[in-house]
């Protein structure tokens, strides 16, 4: 096995890892987008408390992503980069759009926007995010990509099913995760049932997208189709079981083992696509062997990487273990969005003082 191919399965682990947290928050933007009666603005809260401690540190991993592939593959980068600009720059935009809609509406008081303004836009990038990236990975396996038309790949049916898919994979494990923090508070608990069946609801969506996908993949994608029976069968087979077994415990309320196997149905589907893909990584124009930087510099690479591990994975476990805390109290009845979907731990700023010689601002 070459520094490539370790390389390679670094990357896929450091998507996996993306897809998990980060979009899991981005699932909860779109129950946030989705939320409606009495319990909307509970529902908002509680998506709001929960992503609020760790959803800027996921993105960590996409980061790591984008740097390691410019580092260890500068030719596919280049090649991503002129042929799926598009999507990648709806997703580029909707991250941007997401962080900015929840910290002015958690934290903005008004200034820069209504935060029921601010809470669309949040939640309609939380919906465009993964789409795009959903469409962008399916370019990869198709080819569909083109440096002189930037939206084929929106154009490819396979690709805007997998977008769809995206999407629902995100909203069902945000809706898994959520169950487990809705039940660990009592004033939240309310919600759970709702949220239940949020999450079996995902789940057979998206079981029903992957099962329209497969005809599409053999006909706009025959290379992945090709090799996706001897290597990427056993994933999907891995796939099917974990969402199963994630909405069986998710209806006999056992909600940390309900996260592991959402964890593995969403997995599976990664990589099942990234064995069949293999060793391509822009199917048709750039291979893992083709597409590396030398040799000695991916070794380099694998070095730093494995260093910057040891401080960036305990981290992160300390992290999740500090905002692994109990939700706070959220009024059920309250229809004021604005206090529903602000984090218990935001404080209102104080009003800032004048310049000297400036007039004080009217009440």
């Amino acid at each position: 096995m070459s520094a490539a191919d370790v390389l390679a399965g670094v990357l896929v682990l450091g998507l996996t890892a993306y897809a998990l947290l980060a979009g899991a928050d981005l699932g909860g933007g779109v129950w946030d987008l989705l939320a409606r009666g009495r319990d909307a603005p509970a529902l908002r809260r509680l998506v709001a408390e929960s992503i609020g401690p760790v959803w800027e540190a996921n993105h960590v991993w996409l980061i790591f992503v984008i740097v390691a592939t410019f580092s260890g593959f500068p030719t596919a980068f280049g090649d991503i980069g002129e042929t799926l600009e598009l999507p990648l720059a709806i997703a580029l935009v909707g991250i941007v759009l997401r962080g900015a809609g929840y910290v002015y509406r958690a934290y903005g008081d008004g200034a820069a926007g209504g935060e029921a303004l601010w809470g669309r836009v949040f939640a309609v990038s939380s919906l465009l995010t993964p789409f795009a990236l959903g469409v962008a990975g399916a370019a990869l396996a198709t080819g569909a990509g083109r440096a002189d038309d930037p939206t084929a790949p929106l154009r490819s049916a396979f690709g805007l099913v997998a977008g769809l898919l995206a999407v629902a994979v995100t909203a069902f494990l945000a809706a898994v995760y959520l169950c487990r923090d809705a039940a660990r508070s009592p004033a939240a608990a309310h919600l759970v049932p709702a949220l239940r069946r949020r999450a079996i609801g995902a789940a057979l969506v998206a079981g029903g997208l992957a099962a329209v996908l497969l005809p599409l993949l053999w006909r706009d994608a025959p290379a992945v189709a090709d090799r996706f029976w001897p290597r990427g069968a056993p994933f999907a087979a891995v796939s099917a079981l974990g969402g199963a077994g994630a909405i069986v415990l998710v209806w006999r309320r056992h909600f940390v083992w309900a996260r592991l196997a959402a964890g593995l149905a969403a997995g599976g589907v990664l990589w099942g696509w990234a064995a069949a893909q293999y060793p391509d990584l822009v199917v048709g124009r750039v291979t893992v062997g083709a597409g590396g930087a030398p040799p000695g510099g991916q070794r380099a690479l694998l070095i730093a990487i494995a260093a910057g591990m040891v401080f960036l994975v305990p981290a992160v476990v300390v992290l999740f273990r500090v905002a692994a805390r109990p939700v706070a109290p959220i009024s059920a009845a309250s229809g004021d969005s604005a206090s529903s979907t602000r984090p218990a731990s935001s404080l209102r700023r104080p009003r800032r003082r004048p310049w000297p010689g400036r007039p004080p601002a009217r009440p």
